[in-house]
């Protein structure tokens, strides 16, 4: 069963500040454990937890997963830049003096694959990867949007059942049509109302995707020109079957 996903970061200015501003949002949730400048684990009694490190002896960046031949995989580059949207990207410091107190959980974490870097075998070869290890689920309205829901090993090798509990940070896999440039999401739930958001990031600063605009908001961080971070702000909300799992497990189908 796989164990973790981990983002290993090169120790240079950006990822520094990057991880400035993810121990000032996370350090004080509950799930989150921080080990010094360096690291933080988000776990609980499910499988996998997500780690974000900084690491000394890499230059680029790294997706630990259990299987060498991923590690370098997010640093694919495309001679174009081409975003599904031109959108500004805002500084680090300033999105964590917005967002400082506001952020209940880390709902999920991502990826997004640029088709025109990522070919459709090798997408279909992570995702018989990923399922091999793991309880993996098709999008239940079609898109190429599978997510990873966390489980136990009783669980991984039957089905889960329980819905009871949040299945926390669980995982997705976007294969992106709208790209060329590698993208990790991280999808926050806070506090904050949509006008809440709306009034620190207006309409100049973030994005909404189509049909989802009630439900969360988009940022860009200004990390660097090979690889997006995007934050997307959750409203304040009432968890239901998305965030237990149960959604995937019925209406899915497990790959």
């Amino acid at each position: 069963m796989l164990e973790k996903i981990e983002y290993s970061f090169p120790r240079n200015k950006e990822s520094k500040e990057f991880f400035e501003l993810l121990f000032a949002l996370f350090e004080s949730l509950e799930n989150a454990t921080v080990f010094g400048e360096n690291e933080i684990c988000f776990s609980s009694d499910l499988k996998p937890k997500t780690i974000f490190k900084l690491e000394d002896n890499i230059t680029d960046l790294q997706l630990n997963i259990g299987n060498k031949k991923y590690l370098d995989w997010l640093n694919r580059k495309s001679q174009y830049r081409k975003m599904a949207c031109e959108v500004r990207k805002l500084a680090m410091k300033d999105v964590a003096n917005k967002l400082a107190g506001h952020v209940v959980r880390v709902d999920h974490t991502g990826i997004n694959f640029p088709a025109s870097l990522y070919s459709e075998e090798e997408w279909q070869d992570l995702l018989k990867y990923f399922s091999g290890m793991s309880n993996v689920y098709a999008y239940p309205t079609g898109e190429p949007w599978p997510f990873l829901i966390p489980a136990t090993q009783q669980e991984n090798e039957n089905e889960i059942t329980n819905f009871e509990i949040l299945r926390e940070p669980r995982f997705e896999l976007v294969y992106d049509k709208f790209t060329e440039v590698v993208a990790i999401q991280i999808d926050i739930e806070t506090d904050l109302s949509k006008p809440e958001v709306e009034a620190l990031f207006p309409k100049n600063e973030g994005i909404y995707f189509k049909d989802l605009g009630d439900f969360f908001k988009s940022i860009y961080l200004d990390y660097n020109e090979n690889v997006d971070i995007r934050l997307d702000i959750r409203f304040q909300t009432v968890h239901d079957d998305f965030e237990s799992g149960e959604w995937f497990v019925k209406e899915g189908k497990r790959m």
